[in-house]
């Protein structure tokens, strides 16, 4: 028996929606925040995109683990918020991937990039998860002004770091 109502269009499951797609590039802004290395400084975020001042050098990658590390975490941290909320990953952005193979030498190394980016994905959404409401609070904005700078976004956490203290004590 057919339903008397008709059905909807559903939304295309490839173009997330507006909400998600801030909601992505508010973890990647924020994790970027985070990190305040050279290649994870943050210029700007609007709905197109994440705008670093510049970009990662894989000389200094291969130099500096942990600076590689931060680099590949930021460069998932839009495809592991897409993933908390069940949503389709954007496609734009920087590939964590290539990165992180840019950064291995050893070719012992090279063989176990697959399960180095599973648990580097993991702190990723660990991070994101300890501090979805600062995420949520740069998407609002992000959704509000369709663009927020490097001190936008740094205000905005603070503001949701600070909110939580006050909550908690």
């Amino acid at each position: 028996m057919t339903s008397p109502h008709p059905t909807p269009h559903a939304p295309d499951a490839l173009t997330p929606a507006p909400g998600a797609t801030a909601l992505a590039l508010a973890a990647e802004a924020f994790l970027a925040h985070t990190h305040p290395r050279a290649p994870l400084r943050l210029e700007r975020v609007t709905l197109d995109g994440v705008t670093y001042s510049c970009a990662p050098d894989p000389a200094a990658l291969r130099l500096n683990r942990a600076l590689a590390e931060e680099v590949v975490m930021v460069a998932l941290a839009a495809r592991e918020a897409a993933a908390l909320t069940g949503t389709p990953a954007p496609s734009a952005g920087r590939d964590a991937r290539l990165l992180l193979d840019c950064a291995l030498t050893d070719p012992d190394e090279r063989e176990t990039l697959d399960a180095y980016l599973s648990v580097l994905r993991g702190r990723a959404r660990a991070r994101l998860r300890r501090a979805w409401s600062e995420v949520q609070v740069i998407a609002a904005g992000l959704r509000e002004h369709g663009e927020l700078d490097a001190a936008q976004v740094a205000w905005r956490v603070a503001c949701a770091q600070g909110i939580r203290a006050t909550l908690l004590n």
